[in-house]
């Protein structure tokens, strides 16, 4: 009896490796998606202490004021900045998912086919081995049946 070989195996099995891949990346997106986050958030928050410091401030002189005005204008251009990026993540991360999806099912429809293949691989061999132990027996049977003879 052969042993049950799945001729698609090589193709799982690169599957299954870039599944991990995919799934490696997308940490890797997910994480610079947080950080980038993260960034704008605190962009968010120093021009909000800006505004506020610059509210409690009982005078200003025109220096300051420049300062302050630039930094608004970095905050905002940084702001519009990050969230570009961040919509480019989320972009590619629900790219990722989708890929990381269509693997998985890949992986599962040839682990379903495999194992078709080895139930009617089990399913042959049983017939194959009930038909060699029915010639056994009509083997013994018939040399019995000469030494009665």
């Amino acid at each position: 009896m052969k042993r049950f070989v799945f001729p698609l195996h090589q193709i799982r099995a690169w599957n299954a490796t870039r599944l991990k891949l995919e799934e490696t990346e997308l940490e890797a997106l997910v994480d610079r998606q947080r950080r980038i986050e993260a960034a704008y958030a605190q962009v968010c928050a120093d021009r909000s202490d800006l505004e506020q410091q610059t509210l409690r401030q009982p005078l200003i002189e025109a220096t300051e004021l420049g300062r302050i005005e630039q930094f608004r204008t970095y905050a905002m251009t940084e702001g519009r900045r990050l969230l570009s990026a961040q919509a480019d993540y989320a972009k590619a991360v629900a790219e990722r998912r989708g890929r990381i999806v269509e693997l998985k099912r890949k992986i599962a429809l040839l682990d379903k086919l495999r194992e078709r293949q080895q139930a009617a691989w089990s399913a042959e061999e049983a017939k194959e081995l009930q038909a060699a132990a029915d010639e056994a027996f009509l083997q013994k049977l018939v040399a019995q049946r000469g030494m009665v003879s």
